[in-house]
């Protein structure tokens, strides 16, 4: 039984510093091009050197996750982040507790480009 709960807390703590790293990393990608203050036709190269940046910060991980930034709101970043998790229990175990991976959005509002 000891056993059983060294494995579920160290599956619970791995996750939850992945989560925890990612989001980091997809925050500042994501407020990066937030506060860039470009217009729009220089938008996709901020983005894409945002990315870079957010996938050398993940170093090997990176190509497990997806970072997309999405077509939203012309006064908005939108950033899809999807990643899955470090499976120590069985993929049943691990889904039935919630942390088998996570996907969620970081929005958060533009500045304006200066006048």
């Amino acid at each position: 039984m000891f056993l059983l709960l060294l494995l579920f807390s160290a599956h619970v703590l791995l996750n939850l510093w992945l989560r925890s790293s990612i989001d980091s990393v997809a925050f500042d990608a994501a407020t990066a091009v937030a506060t860039s203050g470009v217009g729009p036709e220089q938008l996709p190269q901020v983005q894409q050197q945002a990315l870079t940046r957010a996938h050398e910060a993940l170093g090997g991980y990176s190509a497990e996750v997806t970072l997309e930034f999405e077509t939203s709101q012309p006064d908005e970043v939108a950033l899809r982040v999807a990643a899955p998790g470090i499976n120590l229990l069985p993929p049943l175990v691990a889904s039935a507790a919630g942390l088998s991976g996570f996907e969620h959005r970081i929005v958060m509002p533009r500045e304006e480009a200066p006048a």
